[in-house]
């Protein structure tokens, strides 16, 4: 299979034969920082020919800051989180759909540099329902994530 692209991060599931990367081509390069990784690449193993799927990701605050995969929530919710430094996507593989780009509600929050705002300690409880994350100089902000097509904070 020929590839346009660069990888930065991979998660292969073996039991779906499925691959999930965060990856930069020539649409993400940006001209000042190289190579912007928001391209989210999933790939279907199962066929005699792989099936990819390509999803451009929205800017990652700047073209400079890869987005991440956070997959510890895969193997009991079948959830990919993907994390950016102020916002973050979900991905359901058991419903092949990914979620708006979400920010946390940055309103009352007052930020003593460029990085307060950034998202950290993203965790997934209730039964899949509830994403709980922590914003850098801003505490912890709740999602509503039982419904990936309308993801609300609460």
């Amino acid at each position: 299979m020929a590839q346009d692209y660069k990888i930065n991060e991979c998660f292969s599931d073996t039991a779906s034969e499925m691959s999930y990367c965060i990856c930069s081509d020539s649409i993400t390069y940006d001209k000042t920082f190289g190579d912007s990784y928001r391209l989210f690449v999933i790939t279907d193993f199962k066929s005699e020919k792989p099936i990819e799927k390509k999803i451009y990701l929205n800017l990652n605050r700047s073209a400079d800051f890869p987005y991440e995969l956070d997959i510890k929530y895969f193997e009991k919710y079948k959830i990919i989180i993907i994390k950016g430094c102020a916002s973050f996507y979900l991905f359901s593989s058991t419903r092949n759909i990914i979620s708006r780009q979400v920010f946390p509600n940055y309103s009352g929050c007052l930020f003593s540099d460029g990085q307060g705002s950034y998202i950290s300690d993203l965790t997934i409880n209730k039964n899949g329902k509830i994403l709980e994350l922590k914003v850098n100089e801003c505490g912890i902000h709740k999602f509503d994530i039982s419904d990936l097509n309308k993801i609300e904070e609460i």
